[in-house]
């Protein structure tokens, strides 16, 4: 558990924290888009200057990735059954999975219905812009892919919720 107090704009910390996730406005910390089948990382967006979650993209979805996997081989019986969140004290990650492409968010644990409207709309959104390149990945990473990045860096995911019928 972190304690924090602020005196005449002194702000001090105790315990656990990462840097700037307490101060942003954003629900998530970061976003990862990763093929399904190879588990290869086609996009990811930090929200956060934490530099551990940006120098270790590949290493973090990967892991993301092969956990999903685990649960997946031991529970074969159940093929539609699949991990949707793991909860941690302060935050939380959400999967949201359609086709080949599985959507990760690293969320600040503020709202759960807020942050599983975001992330579906996020998903459903990059899904049918590149649903053919998804279909079709074959390792290559479409340059496509890499220009989504700057919609999600000029978007407020909070606006998402508005436009919702979820919430």
């Amino acid at each position: 558990m972190s304690y924090k107090w602020s005196v005449n704009n002194y702000k001090k910390w105790y315990g656990f924290n990462l840097g700037e996730f307490e101060t942003s406005n954003n629900r998530f910390h970061a976003i990862y888009f990763l093929d399904n089948l190879t588990g290869s990382l086609l996009l990811s967006k930090k929200y956060t200057n934490n530099m551990k979650l940006s120098t270790h993209e590949d290493l973090i979805s990967g892991f993301l990735n092969a956990f999903n996997l685990f649960m997946n081989e031991i529970k074969p019986d159940s093929i539609d059954d699949e991990i949707q969140e793991v909860n941690f004290r302060e935050s939380r990650i959400l999967y949201e999975r359609k086709g080949r492409l599985t959507v990760i968010g690293i969320s600040k644990k503020t709202n759960l219905q807020a942050e599983r409207v975001i992330l579906h709309q996020v998903m459903e959104d990059f899904y049918y812009k590149f649903e053919p390149a998804i279909k079709n990945f074959n390792g290559n990473i479409d340059p496509s892919f890499l220009q989504y990045k700057k919609r999600l860096e000029n978007v407020d995911l909070n606006e998402l919720i508005k436009f919702s019928n979820y919430i």
